[in-house]
């Protein structure tokens, strides 16, 4: 019988007799087994599978010759072919009865699917990881909404202790008119506990509000409230609400605010400016820091520049990343979200957020907004963006 045809065909083609003595086989079975083909005819076909197979065949092979006719072959199972050095190889196996030279013989078309099972297992697991990212933006939105209900109770109950201590005071300062020595220490000293309590729970209240807002972005649920409105006037609201605490660090702020109406969401982009300054404050070793707003073209442009430790050039690359940080996290507190949440919000805007920096020189931060709004689609939630993050 003329086998010609067979050697047009891209698998591998087997053919055997009802004994399983392979009778023919084509050049692509030669370069899938390895076996030049004159040392396969006459041999079993089950030398081409591996041993833990053989037996379970012959039997199979028995039942298919008594009902002969096309089907795939171990529908459901993970068969595997064996190479003449002794590999195996996933394989797919598709049957088919016909007649040489007068006997009933069976051909197996045998194809290697082990890249197509690579593909298909790195899919899976691809699909595992995005669900597992989709179970644990949930978790972080859900577990930051359950932290905000006590926060919110603490921070209340601290307001609520702290003008009970103006009153003890007022108290205090009326012994004090009636010679009573001492007696304004207790709530001095009471004064600046709450204090201090008042500042680490407005610190928990910050971290949360992080974790709450990278969940959102995370899972594309960032909303922008435009409004006509100064990018100057949010600016200086946004200083007067902060600078005690960039005082703190032993900086002061430098202002430089030139009139820039445009269309804004006024409470996000106090974040942005927030967020930046904290960092202006947290890595500018106690130098002056500059916040600059004016125009670039048709763009707002909002600029917060230090003159502090700076980011060297190879962890500029990363800075706006979720959770990274270019300094040692046992030197500077913070979860590494503060500017990769200002660059959600900027894009969001339809603007873009850029540093340029130097060691030991400083950083500039520069924002450019456009003035007018855009209709912009919401940035791509499983999108690192640009890298980078040095605290805040």
């Amino acid at each position: 019988m003329d086998f010609s045809l067979l050697e047009s065909v891209p698998d591998a083609m087997v053919i055997a007799d009802e004994s399983g003595q392979i009778v023919h086989v084509n050049a692509g079975a030669e370069r899938l087994f390895g076996w030049p083909r004159g040392e396969l005819i006459g041999q079993p076909v089950e030398v081409l599978l591996p041993a833990r197979f053989r037996q379970m065949h012959q039997v199979h092979r028995s039942g298919y010759h008594a009902a002969p006719r096309p089907r795939p072959m171990g529908l459901g199972l993970d068969l595997s072919g064996l190479r003449k050095d002794g590999g195996e190889f996933p394989a797919e196996i598709s049957l088919s009865p016909m007649v040489v030279d007068g006997r009933s013989c069976v051909v197996a078309a045998v194809r290697d699917v082990g890249e197509r099972k690579r593909l298909e297992e790195r899919a899976r697991l691809l699909r595992q990881a995005q669900e597992e990212v989709r179970e644990r933006d949930e978790f972080l939105s859900i577990a930051s909404h359950e932290l905000r209900t006590p926060v919110a109770a603490l921070q209340l109950q601290l307001q609520m202790l702290q003008r009970a201590a103006s009153r003890s005071r007022a108290a205090a300062a009326a012994a004090v008119a009636e010679a009573a020595p001492g007696a304004e220490e207790l709530p001095r000293a009471l004064d600046a506990k709450l204090e201090g309590l008042e500042r680490q729970v407005r610190r928990i209240g910050v971290l949360v509000g992080e974790l709450l807002d990278v969940s959102r972005m995370r899972l594309g649920r960032l909303e922008l409230s435009r409004e006509p409105t100064d990018l100057s006037e949010i600016a200086r609201d946004t200083v007067a609400h902060v600078h005690q605490e960039i005082e703190r660090s032993g900086s002061r702020i430098m202002l430089d605010l030139s009139p820039v109406p445009g269309a804004f969401d006024r409470s996000r982009m106090e974040q942005v400016i927030t967020n930046l300054l904290a960092n202006a404050a947290k890595f500018g070793q106690g130098k002056p820091i500059s916040l600059h707003v004016d125009t670039e073209g048709s763009r707002a442009r909002l600029r917060v520049v230090d003159r502090g430790i700076g980011i060297s050039a190879e962890d500029q690359a990363r800075v706006f990343d979720r959770f990274e940080r270019a300094v040692p996290s046992q030197h500077f507190g913070g979860l590494g979200l503060g500017l990769y949440i200002a660059r959600q919000i900027v894009e969001a805007h339809g603007g873009e957020i850029r540093v340029d920096s130097a060691r030991s020189v400083g950083t500039t931060f520069t924002v450019l907004l456009p003035l007018e709004p855009a209709i912009a689609e919401p940035p791509d939630a499983g999108a690192e963006g640009p890298p980078i993050r040095r605290g805040a």
